[in-house]
């Protein structure tokens, strides 16, 4: 796979040298771009139909819907089998998030890829406003997700808060930084980029984050755009209760997540290092806000008492919540917001804490 000819060729760089700023143009225009969509699918039948619709119905022409079933016991199949003549449908062997990504990524055609989590949604035009923000440069588009309910009713808030753009790498190589980025629904990548990284190496221990192997690997190889500023899709949270959370997402609240997040950043450093080379070895990631947020809100509002949410919050406040902080890219007043909700949450009774927390914490909550 890694052998096939790349239509961005781009040039790694060591990581301690600035990279420049000039690329070869790359050899497919905008209008002749063909989009590839991947519906990764594991139990989700009751919400799969919906995806599927969402991916057909795009008014982008040259558009391709693959579902990778990833070993449904659900009524999954049937579904599939209904939409026999309007998707492709790729059955496996229960593998995970990642084993789905390589084995539909193995089967496009297109020239840019959009992997649909089978319970998320695109909108009509998602296809078009990003083929229209691939510039020659480019190696991923992302755009934002507004938030339903399991009925696909809008929640009143989109994710992220904010998006990157640019020329992201020397973040990550020599700072690093992980950047501002939609979830896996959100993100729409160039094929010959992501060629450049495919297979993704599975663990037997983490069989998901294929997403996040994607975001970070595809922002070595080219600029990233934002598609839209508005949504150009929708994000389902499952229950109405997972919008009280101190965490975003459809998993319950767990404080080990942080920990299993920079593992998996651990493990793409050797990843990316053997597709690259060693040139693009990552540096140890510093702290993230976006990971130790949720850790932070847990530790004091899971205590037993308001004494020991103290000691608890106040040792990963100043370890690792203040230095992520201080590490953001954002304006000095957004920082001094969050230095401010990170001290108030910990000293604040927890009555008037826990909603503060949340609004941070969990955009579902807004």
């Amino acid at each position: 796979m890694l052998g096939r000819e790349s239509v961005l060729q781009t040039t790694l760089r060591p990581k301690h040298v600035p990279r420049s700023r000039s690329r070869p143009m790359v050899s497919s225009t905008n209008s002749s771009m063909r989009i590839s969509i991947v519906i990764c699918n594991y139990n989700y039948g009751a919400f799969l139909e919906a995806a599927i619709r969402s991916a057909v119905e795009q008014d982008y022409a040259d558009t391709e819907v693959l579902v990778v079933d990833d070993g449904s016991t659900d009524d999954s199949r049937s579904i599939l089998e209904r939409w026999r003549n309007r998707v492709s449908v790729l059955y496996k062997d229960n593998g995970g998030q990642i084993s789905a990504y390589n084995a539909g990524f193995e089967r496009i055609t297109g020239d840019v890829v959009i992997f649909l989590d089978s319970d998320d949604l695109l909108d009509r035009n998602a296809c078009s406003a990003v083929v229209a923000a691939f510039e020659p440069q480019v190696a991923k588009v992302h755009f934002r997700l507004r938030l339903i309910d399991s009925a696909g009713a809008p929640l009143g808030a989109c994710i992220p808060t904010r998006l990157a753009e640019g020329d992201l790498a020397d973040r990550l190589l020599v700072h690093g930084e992980l950047y501002d980025s939609s979830p896996g629904s959100g993100n729409a990548y160039r094929v010959s980029a992501l060629r450049r990284l495919m297979p993704m190496l599975a663990d037997s221990r983490d069989r998901h984050g294929a997403d996040f192997f994607a975001i970070l690997g595809t922002s070595l190889l080219g600029t990233v755009r934002t598609a839209h500023r508005g949504p150009l899709g929708s994000y389902r949270v499952h229950r109405p209760e997972q919008t009280q959370a101190l965490a975003f997402g459809n998993a319950s609240p767990d404080p080990e997540e942080p920990a299993r997040a920079y593992r998996r950043y651990g493990r793409a450093r050797l990843w990316l290092a053997e597709r690259l080379g060693a040139d693009c070895i990552l540096p140890a990631p510093a702290p993230i806000f976006s990971l130790e947020k949720s850790r932070y809100a847990l530790a004091i509002f899971s205590a037993r008492t308001y004494v020991d949410g103290l000691r608890a919050g106040g040792k990963l406040l100043s370890e690792s919540v203040l230095p992520s902080i201080y590490r953001m890219r954002a304006s000095v007043p957004f920082r001094v917001a969050m230095m401010g909700w990170a001290v108030g949450i910990l000293v604040l009774p927890r009555s008037m804490g826990l909603p503060v927390a949340r609004y941070v914490c969990n955009p579902g909550n807004r």
